[in-house]
């Protein structure tokens, strides 16, 4: 049995259909009493819009596409962002479309935006020359870009976090605690921008301190990954009594390689990371860490699509030292 439509209410409220449609938008144009007539029949009749045909009519979509890397997908990074996507895409009433798309499939989110399943974009960039990002300016779709993946002067505007800062605030901790021979794991590659960033803070502060700082460079971002680069920190003579590992991840290889060289932490060697990931207080010892505030990071991104006023250059978001017993 098809369901109540406008027509129906049109022929029972004794108007047009397009003065309900005019009811369904608040229009100014239709009078106070007729907009209270036809709700009244509305609700009598049990009618609810078809969102899809109005936004095929109108050529907008309530709906955000949320894309990232299709291996990153399922990372803690890619959940906390889109928990804060959803929540700022949720006080306007929007909803959120998640795609995987990378450099094997970088026409799949413009195709979306071409499509009318959406009205914009949020993107977890590759880098400043993602083609992801390429395609959707390319297709006239609005993008916010996340963790510092846009072009410097490219059209999308883009979120990141201070992880300068953090990286600063680190090792400014690590030396506040009497550590002057200082390790650093940090990464082979540039990335996405994060790992020179949390490095470039960690330099600058040790360097402000008089501090010697120690340097070891990991392939990626896996526990695995940190804890050769800890093997060879710790390998060194004389080694370095605290360690910044520039993620959370990173900073468990180092644990683990702390517990193979028989050191005690942190009598033996402090150890401190980055991004606050939820098992990072289930370490032992709970790792002391720099939160990277994610939900923020997804929320400020909606928001700013969302809002037609927006213009000129985000400021970076704050991150925060969290103390643990790791230090």
């Amino acid at each position: 049995m098809m369901g109540v439509t406008s027509r129906d209410v049109a022929r029972e409220a004794g108007v047009s259909q397009n003065t309900v449609s005019l009811v369904v938008r608040d229009s100014p144009r239709v009078r106070p009493e007729t907009k209270a007539a036809v709700r009244a029949v509305m609700a009598r009749l049990g009618y609810h819009p078809n969102a899809v045909a109005a936004a095929l009519r109108t050529r907008t979509t309530p709906v955000l596409l949320f894309v990232a890397r299709r291996d990153l997908v399922h990372d803690h990074v890619a959940a906390g962002l889109l928990a804060g996507v959803v929540e700022g895409a949720d006080s306007r009433a929007f909803s959120v479309l998640v795609v995987a798309a990378d450099r094997g499939a970088p026409e799949r989110a413009a195709d979306a935006f071409r499509a009318r399943w959406a009205s914009g974009a949020v993107v977890w960039a590759t880098g400043a020359d993602d083609p992801v990002v390429a395609g959707l300016s390319a297709a006239g779709c609005p993008t916010v870009c996340l963790l510092g993946g846009g072009r410097p002067g490219a059209e999308a505007a883009v979120v990141r976090a201070d992880d300068e800062g953090g990286g600063r605030a680190a090792v400014q901790h690590l030396v506040a605690r009497g550590h002057r021979r200082l390790g650093l794991v940090a990464l082979t590659t540039q990335g996405d921008g994060l790992a020179p960033a949390r490095a470039r803070g960690a330099r600058a502060a040790a360097e402000a301190a008089g501090a010697c700082l120690l340097v070891e460079r990991a392939p990626g971002w896996t526990v695995e990954a940190g804890l050769d680069a800890a093997r060879r920190l710790l390998g060194r003579t004389p080694r370095p009594t605290a360690v910044f590992a520039i993620s959370d991840r990173l900073a468990f290889g180092v644990l683990r390689a702390a517990a193979e060289a028989g050191l005690r932490v942190p009598e033996d060697l402090a150890v401190c990371g980055f991004d606050d990931a939820e098992w990072s207080r289930y370490s032992t010892p709970p790792l002391t860490t720099v939160d990277f505030p994610l939900r923020a990071l997804g929320r400020i991104a909606a928001e700013r699509l969302l809002d037609p006023g927006g213009a000129g250059p985000l400021a970076p978001v704050p991150t925060r030292l969290v103390v643990r017993a790791s230090t």
